[in-house]
């Protein structure tokens, strides 16, 4: 079933109201109805393609919120209704050291949600059910938005480098 979404077609383009084919589920991929994305400078330099990688028609993206529609058969963590996110990253290889050792996002293979795959400005998306994250109860969907990429991007090294609340 088509998705509706917003995709600028072509450098230079606004966005604008778009429809496309998702294909077929994957055994190991979940599909979100978006019920919220945020919008990031990310999104902007992919639109503007600022770093030469952006594939046109262009479905921005990559802070989206939303309940879970559908499961593969090989997704066994998630379930038909679930609140959950998706940030930067969809998918990766789930086989090298990176990912075996729980460092996905420096997969080699890693897949960004807007980068060569349409992403949340959209009614429905497709990710790997690794990249979704469940939302606890209680936490508003505008206020967990922002975690999935800018938050996460500052607590990264804050994280790896033991940064303490004193320093």
């Amino acid at each position: 079933m088509a998705i509706k979404a917003y995709a600028a077609l072509e450098h230079g383009n606004d966005f604008e109201a778009f429809e496309y084919e998702p294909g077929e589920l994957g055994r190991d991929e979940v599909e979100i109805r978006v019920t919220s994305c945020g919008v990031c400078h990310s999104d902007l330099s992919m639109l503007d393609n600022d770093w030469g990688m952006t594939q046109y028609p262009f479905v921005g993206g990559h802070e989206a919120i939303g309940t879970v529609e559908r499961v593969g058969e090989g997704v066994g963590h998630l379930k038909t209704g679930q609140r959950v996110g998706v940030g930067w990253f969809s998918g990766s290889c789930m086989t090298c050291e990176w990912c075996v050792g729980g460092k996905h996002n420096y997969c080699s293979q890693g897949q960004g949600t807007i980068v060569g795959r349409h992403g949340g400005f959209a009614e429905r998306l497709h990710c790997h059910k690794n990249w979704v994250i469940p939302i606890p109860e209680g936490v508003k969907q505008d206020d967990f938005g922002p975690l999935l990429c800018g938050g996460i991007t500052v607590y990264t090294p804050i994280a790896e480098f033991g940064v303490e609340p004193a320093h």
